[in-house]
């Protein structure tokens, strides 16, 4: 069954998210701060700008990139999507100066490779591990983020 999909960071690191969304057969709808590749274009940290912007729209489920967005607009898009709405975190909510991590429910906290030279995640890779989260809504690390001091 198609569901629509909100994508917020659809041209940049939620990329290969949205056009795997849209080649599985979903409708995707993606924002970006630049409105390309058929995105609507918003600065999604502004609640009352990307409320404007998608009053007439519906979606299913929503992936957001974390910097994309504020806690109101996060909020926002939670209160308006019917289904799952994935948050992906970056390595900075697991800053050990914040306290324990913890990884809720719909949420892909990103980490960086544990390789012999660590790195940060690909889009591909990002955008793999927030559709995993969009499936089922478990809670992930993508790669490590400790020692912080390894970090890239």
């Amino acid at each position: 069954m198609s569901r629509t999909v909100l994508v917020i960071g659809s041209t940049g690191i939620l990329a290969p998210a949205a056009f795997a969304l849209f080649e599985r057969g979903d409708r995707v709808l993606g924002v970006s701060r630049g409105g390309a590749e058929g995105s609507i274009a918003v600065d999604a940290r502004d609640a009352g700008a990307l409320s404007n912007a998608l009053e007439a729209a519906d979606w299913d489920d929503a992936v957001a990139y974390g910097p994309a967005v504020s806690d109101a607009s996060l909020r926002f898009v939670r209160a308006a999507t019917t289904g799952r709405c994935v948050l992906v975190r970056t390595s900075s909510a697991a800053d050990p100066a914040l306290g324990i991590l913890i990884v809720p429910r719909d949420t892909l906290q990103l980490g960086w490779t544990a390789e012999s030279e660590p790195r940060w995640h690909t889009p591909d890779e990002v955008s793999a591990a927030a559709l995993d989260v969009l499936a089922d809504g478990e809670p992930r690390t993508l790669g490590t983020v400790r020692p912080w001091s390894d970090r890239p």
